[in-house]
């Protein structure tokens, strides 16, 4: 009997080996093995996800939920259990979870009607400070520190946390390095500096979200981006994002960084003249 998910026979008995294990699976046991491999809330997230929805691998209810960030997540969450128990029983079914995505056509990633980079573009970065102004005042320093740095959410939490031990005359050197993310050196604006006198959780960054904006924290990225590439420096923009900074890059941008400061400052600072946080 085809269970309906397009395979067969073949796909029979992978669900019912795949059920089979899960009715075992020491989630105790998997959890560790998520949080050995995953930053800390992402380990969370993903087991809380594969907890509530490993009955959706391989079946007709998966590929007909709607093509949103939550779907996503799931597929993600899927694919570790099958992962965990591939090293565990020495299986390959998440070779065959990933075939069967391929086969139907379900992508890594989220269809958007909305081109992220041309929304950046159409925020004007005023509007924003003035949108992150209306926020209680440790998120609005929070939130604006993310803007003129252009960090991603996590790294802008780390940065602000280490703030003082990082920050030497405007300049923050970071140089990390996350598989593929990476975030070299960025500026710290002097109004936002002298406000940093303390630190935040993880969770802070959810405050900021698109309900009380109008845009998700994320875009502030893009709009920094945009910003410093179009009124500043392309090039400079580029590394300070992390795109560019092989040792090479670092000896050439690094002074560089200083050679732009001043113009990045009356950038920065016309964008958040009349900052009252």
């Amino acid at each position: 009997m085809n269970p309906g998910n397009g395979l067969g026979r073949l796909a029979s008995n992978l669900t019912v080996l795949y059920n089979n294990l899960i009715a075992t699976i020491d989630w105790n046991d998997y959890n560790s093995w998520l949080q050995s491999n995953k930053q800390a809330s992402y380990a969370d997230k993903m087991f809380k996800f594969s907890q509530r929805f490993h009955h959706l691998a391989f079946t007709d209810n998966l590929l007909i939920m709607k093509d949103n960030r939550t779907r996503l997540e799931i597929l993600k969450a899927i694919a570790n259990v099958t992962r965990y128990l591939d090293i565990k029983k020495d299986t390959s079914l998440h070779e065959q979870f990933t075939l069967w995505l391929k086969r139907k056509e379900l992508r890594w990633s989220v269809r958007s009607s909305t081109d992220t980079y041309e929304l950046a573009k159409n925020l004007n970065p005023e509007q924003v400070v003035h949108s992150l102004r209306t926020l209680p005042n440790r998120y609005a320093i929070f939130g604006l520190f993310t803007l003129v740095t252009g960090l991603r959410s996590s790294e802008s939490v780390k940065a602000f946390n280490n703030h003082s031990k990082l920050c030497n005359d405007g300049v923050m050197e970071l140089f990390w390095d996350r598989r593929t993310k990476k975030a070299n050196a960025v500026y710290c604006h002097p109004f936002i500096h002298n406000k940093i006198n303390f630190t935040i959780s993880r969770k802070t960054y959810k405050f900021i979200n698109k309900r009380r904006l109008g845009f998700d924290l994320r875009y502030l990225r893009k709009v920094n981006f945009t910003v410093n590439a179009t009124r500043v420096d392309g090039l400079l923009a580029e590394f300070l994002q992390g795109r560019k900074g092989n040792v090479s890059q670092r000896h050439y941008f690094l002074p560089s960084m200083y050679d732009h400061k001043d113009k990045w400052l009356a950038v920065w600072t016309s964008i958040l003249n009349n900052m009252t946080v």
